[in-house]
């Protein structure tokens, strides 16, 4: 009698701990969203660029510009924060938003966040101020639910959901991570093979703003171009706006 009492209390509790682990996942998968493409058929592409802002991004934009593409650029908020204080980080932001392009949130300091959530918040809001104050100093308005956000090295673990809860956060924005940030041990070569083998409609490109970006994007461009792809962005004014061609979608 005992014994059967103690396989019904134990059938009991691991009933209860597939449960709380079934529900837990499906908070966890609600509140912690992370989007890695657009969801689409048509052949759209979205060009990233994480670290900034710095002084290789002039010469990212004058490829952009040249090819006629928009991108989106993932700024950390201790270098958003020289924008008062260096003409040439203001000059260089003030043209990404005059050329059509997007400012996301990489949040301040670029950081390992895990069991730092209170430091997390306080640094997206940190950061997402300074990029609506660069809007609004080039007479634009941003919401903060427009501010997309990428965390850094792409970081995701299950604390984020209470973070994403706290500041409504859509979505956390990942993508395709090659190793253009390691240039000096794989070159233009590898970095191209790496982003051309992983191409498929939709893909979010992630990048850095460095120096050695000159040396591999232009080709990257042209050679997407002649596959018959199209460029997309975060920005919600400009026509190449991602959801022109659909949602984000894991």
């Amino acid at each position: 009698m005992l014994k059967k009492k103690i396989t019904i209390i134990n059938i009991i509790i691991w009933v209860f701990l597939v449960l709380t682990v079934i529900i837990f996942n499906i908070f966890i998968n609600q509140h912690n969203y992370e989007v890695n493409r657009i969801n689409t058929k048509e052949k759209v592409v979205m060009l990233t660029f994480d670290d900034g802002p710095g002084l290789a991004d002039e010469k990212i934009l004058d490829i952009l510009k040249s090819e006629k593409v928009k991108a989106t650029f993932f700024q950390t908020g201790v270098n958003l924060a020289l924008y008062n204080r260096e003409t040439e980080i203001k000059e260089i932001l003030n043209r990404m938003i005059k050329e059509g392009h997007a400012l996301g949130n990489h949040s301040y300091s670029h950081q390992k966040y895990l069991f730092k959530q209170k430091l997390l918040i306080d640094e997206l809001q940190k950061t997402n101020s300074l990029i609506k104050n660069i809007y609004q100093a080039n007479n634009q308005v941003i919401k903060d639910a427009d501010i997309p956000i990428r965390m850094p090295y792409l970081q995701h673990y299950q604390g984020l959901n209470y973070v994403q809860q706290k500041l409504k956060i859509p979505f956390w924005i990942r993508g395709y991570l090659g190793t253009d940030y390691e240039e000096g041990k794989t070159g233009k070569k590898t970095i191209l093979k790496q982003y051309k083998t992983h191409l498929k409609p939709g893909i979010i490109y992630v990048a850095h703003s460095r120096d050695y970006a000159q040396f591999w994007l232009r080709d990257l461009i042209i050679w997407l171009k002649n596959q018959g792809y199209q460029f997309a962005s975060f920005n919600k004014a400009d026509p190449s706006y991602y959801l022109n061609y659909g949602e984000l979608v894991n």
